[in-house]
């Protein structure tokens, strides 16, 4: 009997049900834990970047993590109800894995779900005893060679076990054999991601005869086509595997559209607005030309003149020390622009302008608008 293709937003599908993680994701709900840049693997097509890639380094979404409070904060941050713990991989850093899982749970709850993503498909019994006694609700597995021992045994733990795998074009016999072998041992989905193109790996994508869809995207050609293929096929010959196609434009604009949306609701300030139909953060910046950057003494003097001379009141105005600029309402800016500009004109060269920025934590500025 065939089962029924479920097109999603984005140009995603799926074939059963879509894996209870992801749901999370598609929300915009679920917080990105990457727990470590070491993995054992050497995939040519990891899209890491070389911030990331191979170093010991830990972030929450965009935010760099120096103590637990940092991790429960970017949840706050996103209102979240789940974590997707990923690297790197997570399991070279158990024991450090198994502290967070422990963490958010204790802090959020049991109903806060965490999956954990890896290619470690050796993993022992005792290493997914530790991850199911800590809360680990779902595990991901990305296979690199034939041993799959661990996902048979984290089948066995009641967990919710599947795979997740690049669509690489032209692939879709291998990922058949993947998708009819995680059925046998009892996996409950196959998500298959379209290949992205990054920094670090589009060179590597090129020697291997890829190149991008279009200029205005970063995902590969035919990759899309090759995860249609075993889905139609995975809708006909298999019974039970869920098997989700998840499109590069359905992260963009879905689930990263969505994550952005509840950050901004929890995190705007009372001087900022956001933009008409994006989730952008909109306000005044007073900085130093690019290149170039104000002392702190500098920052509280322009401050000082704000408030004192022109009367500015301190809930439409803020000292941003780590970017080194002042921030302050855009209505205001644009109404007072050239009685701030000449107030500061002793200064030196200023950049003052409208900035639209996303409302992650390093606040990516995507247009700026001199006044």
């Amino acid at each position: 009997m065939t089962r029924e293709i479920e097109q999603h937003q984005g140009g995603s599908f799926l074939v059963g049900e879509l894996p209870r993680g992801c749901m999370f994701c598609a929300r915009g709900s679920k917080m990105v834990l990457f727990v470590t840049g070491l993995c054992d693997s050497s995939c040519y097509y990891c899209p890491l970047s070389q911030e990331k890639a191979g170093t010991d380094v830990v972030f929450a979404d965009e935010l760099p993590v120096s103590t637990e409070d940092d991790i429960l904060f970017e949840v706050d941050a996103i209102k979240g109800e789940g974590a997707g713990m990923s690297g790197g991989d997570p399991l070279c850093a158990l024991d450090r894995t198994v502290e967070y899982i422990h963490l958010l749970k204790s802090k959020y709850g049991p109903d806060f779900h965490i999956h954990l993503y890896t290619s470690k498909t050796s993993v022992s019994q005792e290493d997914l005893r530790r991850l199911r006694e800590a809360g680990l609700d779902e595990i991901r597995f990305h296979p690199q060679s034939d041993d799959w021992s661990g996902i048979g045994l984290a089948v066995a733990t009641g967990m919710d076990v599947g795979l997740e795998v690049p669509a690489v074009p032209g692939s879709a016999e291998r990922l058949k054999q993947t998708a009819r072998r995680a059925e046998e041992v009892g996996a409950s989905f196959l998500n298959i991601n379209e290949l992205e193109a990054s920094e670090t790996n589009f060179e590597s994508l090129l020697s291997q005869g890829m190149r991008l869809t279009d200029m205005a995207s970063a995902s590969i050609e035919g990759s899309a086509k090759t995860a249609r293929e075993v889905v139609e096929w995975a809708a006909n010959s298999l019974t039970r595997l869920s098997v989700h196609f998840c499109s590069a434009r359905y992260k963009d604009a879905i689930q990263l559209r969505n994550r952005l949306e509840r950050r901004l609701e929890q995190t705007i300030r009372e001087f900022e607005e956001r933009d008409d139909t994006d989730p952008l953060l909109v306000l005044g910046i007073i900085r130093a030309p690019h290149g170039s950057s104000l002392s702190f003494q500098q920052l509280q003097h322009i401050r000082g003149i704000l408030s004192v001379q022109l009367g500015i009141p301190n809930n439409l105005i803020n000292t941003d020390i780590i970017r080194m600029r002042i921030e302050l309402a855009p209505t205001l800016l644009e109404e007072c622009a050239e009685e701030i500009k000449s107030s500061l004109e002793n200064i030196g060269e200023l950049e003052i302008g409208i900035s639209y920025e996303y409302p992650t934590w390093d606040r990516l500025q995507i247009q700026f608008d001199p006044v």
